[in-house]
């Protein structure tokens, strides 16, 4: 397949690899999903040596390797989050959108109105894998990150229109259901968050985040005081959903997504995963089930 192995080092590029999971030697890892169990290695960097990751290592490394281009840590420990503007160009922000609209907007079903009130997309189909860009925006994050892109679920697109908005949540939940979704045991949470903004936006559509004091109603009257990210075409922030007890929730990460006042806004998120969690999401099917009850 054309564009499957990078130049330099002859290695497979994810997401495309998803198409041809036996020639890039990923055949023990779908054998293990279907078995619903996992490679003793399946862990990846930090999340290898045990149950705790040292957040603060983390982010300063990230943050450094970008500082040249202004990365910088806006948050420490409730929650850790990094920035980092012009994490792509005008025209890579543009190119996405395009691959966005190319997979057809659609209305947010999982969450009623006034929850979340949004425009998605997601790049799960062969024609958007394939893109050339979305595979090299996987390789950059995997390299700034030093984690396997297989760790990364489909890029999400979203738009914001004016008076949309994405009330108070976490993004990681799935370790609260009652019983725990097979490809969730396998992956494990969803310990970062990459969110990039893909417009400009005139007013509003911050992302503002809940920080030391998580709890209680009065967060949404004083989102518009507490730590906010305005957009800005090319940036990216990222943060983690995970205490240093990287299988524990942290509350300070849970965020909103203001509402729009003027303009349109328009972003991307990639979920990092501990472990691999697109083959497991491909081939942890039903037969898992029995295993979790």
């Amino acid at each position: 397949m054309p564009g499957l192995f990078t130049a330099e080092k002859g290695v497979c590029r994810w997401p495309l690899a998803e198409l041809c999971l036996r020639t890039c030697g990923e055949c023990s890892r779908v054998a293990a999903a279907r078995a619903c169990t996992s490679l003793a290695d399946e862990c990846s960097g930090p999340f290898r040596e045990g149950e705790h990751v040292d957040w603060r290592s983390f982010f300063e490394r990230v943050v450094s390797s970008q500082s040249d281009r202004g990365a910088r840590l806006l948050s420490e420990e409730t929650p850790w989050l990094a920035e980092f503007p012009g994490f792509m160009s005008g025209a890579e922000a543009d190119e996405m959108i395009r691959i966005g609209l190319g997979e057809g907007l659609r209305d947010e079903d999982e969450h009623p109105a006034q929850v979340r009130n949004v425009s998605v997309a997601n790049c799960d189909s062969a024609v958007c894998i394939q893109q050339p860009f979305i595979n090299e925006l996987s390789r950059r994050l995997s390299e700034l990150l030093q984690l396997p892109s297989r760790n990364f679920e489909s890029n999400e697109f979203v738009r914001y229109e004016p008076g949309q908005h994405y009330v108070w949540h976490s993004d990681e939940y799935s370790w609260r259901a009652s019983r725990p979704d097979p490809v969730d045991v396998l992956s494990g949470p969803r310990v970062l968050t990459f969110f990039m903004y893909l417009s400009d936006v005139e007013e509003g559509g911050q992302t503002a985040f809940a920080g030391s004091d998580p709890s209680g109603t009065s967060r949404v009257a004083s989102a518009s005081r507490r730590l906010a990210v305005t957009p800005s075409k090319g940036k990216a922030i990222l943060w983690a959903n995970m205490k240093d007890e990287w299988r524990r929730a942290e509350p300070a990460a849970a965020h909103t997504a203001l509402p729009v006042r003027r303009g349109v806004k328009w972003a991307a998120t990639l979920w990092v995963h501990a472990a691999g969690f697109r083959i497991p999401e491909l081939y942890a099917g039903r037969a898992c089930h029995p295993r979790m009850q």
